[in-house]
């Protein structure tokens, strides 16, 4: 098992408040925000769950029922933090690892969303769903989710349209959905994106390139193998041909970004350098 964050990571996180929150029946468009207070408009109850605040427990209803009833406000009924994971062959390449920023910063985001008593679960997909932790709170919970992101490995093809197809299709409570992925594969993103807007997710994509896609430094006669496919070609890593790479490469990142644009989709893209602390403030910082 890796380690994913240390604990001087995680007192910097501490300072964090993830808090997703938009009214029953309101579609795609929920946004990020710091929790500000409670809203004083009564909307129902519902049982107590570890990590609730226990400044909304109803006393009076405990004592008549002796059950543990949270009062929930419109404002406080929550969306669900789900976090997407791509686990095909080209995220296990880089260094560092794509794979082990992405395990990382969905870490963060965990820990934040644990800390601000929202419920958060954890999707892993290559060219279909690979594993599945559904949305819940608690500390043994975040325990569970940091054993799993630690022992996952880097393989098989990337299929986005599929896998989140596949996935949007079960129905599941309308939430938020972070996407993290190197979104480099063939068949493109464009169905499985609009699956998550369809079942009336609001989705973030996140896009992490290594230091080594983003500028390969390569030079003389190579022979270059599809990790995912098995395909290789030889040629020779002249200037021209890195010219040409960084072109398609540019290009390939701009439509990503002007098909979130167009949609209202938060759009970002990390080196696998970055520090997941960082990245995690800048996602939040909407």
């Amino acid at each position: 098992m890796r380690e994913l964050l240390g604990e001087k990571e995680l007192r910097a996180l501490a300072r964090l408040r993830l808090s997703w929150r938009r009214p029953p029946g309101e579609g795609i468009g929920g946004h990020l925000s710091s929790r500000t207070g409670y809203s004083l408009e009564f909307a129902d109850f519902r049982p107590y769950q570890p990590g609730d605040d226990f400044r909304l427990v109803d006393w009076t209803a405990y004592a008549r029922l002796r059950k543990l009833l949270v009062r929930v406000y419109k404002r406080e009924v929550e969306a669900p933090l789900y976090l997407f994971l791509d686990t095909s062959a080209s995220m296990g390449k880089g260094r560092p690892v794509k794979l082990g920023f992405a395990a990382r910063l969905a870490a963060a985001l965990s820990f934040v969303a644990h800390r601000s008593q929202d419920r958060f679960g954890l999707v892993s997909f290559s060219a279909r769903i690979e594993g599945e932790l559904p949305p819940k709170r608690g500390k043994s919970h975040l325990a569970t989710l940091f054993r799993l992101l630690s022992t996952l490995e880097a393989r098989g093809e990337t299929d986005l349209n599929t896998a989140l197809t596949q996935w949007a299709s079960r129905g599941a409570e309308p939430g938020i959905c972070f996407v993290l992925s190197d979104f480099l594969c063939e068949g493109g993103w464009h169905e499985g994106i609009s699956a998550l807007l369809h079942g009336r997710h609001a989705v973030a994509m996140v896009q992490v390139l290594s230091p080594q896609d983003l500028d390969p430094g390569l030079r003389g006669e190579l022979e270059l193998v599809d990790v995912e496919l098995g395909k290789s070609r030889r040629l020779v890593a002249s200037v021209g041909a890195l010219r040409l790479y960084r072109e398609a490469l540019a290009a390939w990142n701009e439509a990503l970004s002007s098909y979130a644009l167009e949609r209202g989709i938060p759009y970002f893209l990390f080196s696998s350098r970055t520090s997941p602390v960082e990245a995690c403030w800048i996602l939040l910082a909407r």
